[in-house]
């Protein structure tokens, strides 16, 4: 569970960077800061659930966390990357993204709580 925590961190840390870069050097458009906005809004979620799960045992609380944390990393990544550069040739991986972050939280439905 350590790596889940590490990747947690990591998640949280990209997404402030985002907001703040976006505040402060990229200076977007609205909508592109409404995009980056929602990205780092849902990465940063999912990285203080990555931290919850970590500290918890089990195969299936594992699974769960790396689901959540891979999928609001390609979800908020694909956001991410259409504000930046205005293209769009990677818009199909964001459904994706949401997919795999919404299994990853079904999964954590019927994982053992606790330590």
């Amino acid at each position: 569970m350590r790596l889940l925590n590490v990747f947690a961190a990591l998640s949280g840390l990209l997404a402030l960077s985002m907001l703040v870069l976006a505040a402060h050097a990229l200076q977007p458009a609205p909508e592109d800061l409404e995009r980056i906005k929602l990205a780092a809004f849902l990465q940063l979620g999912a990285a203080a659930s990555g931290l919850a799960i970590a500290n918890r045992s089990g195969r299936l609380n594992l699974i769960a966390g790396v689901l959540i944390l891979t999928g609001a990393a390609v979800f908020a990544g694909t956001l991410y990357a259409i504000a930046i550069t205005h293209s769009h040739a990677l818009v199909m991986l964001a459904p994706v993204g949401g997919i795999t972050l919404l299994l990853g939280w079904v999964v954590l439905v019927f994982a053992k709580p606790g330590a």
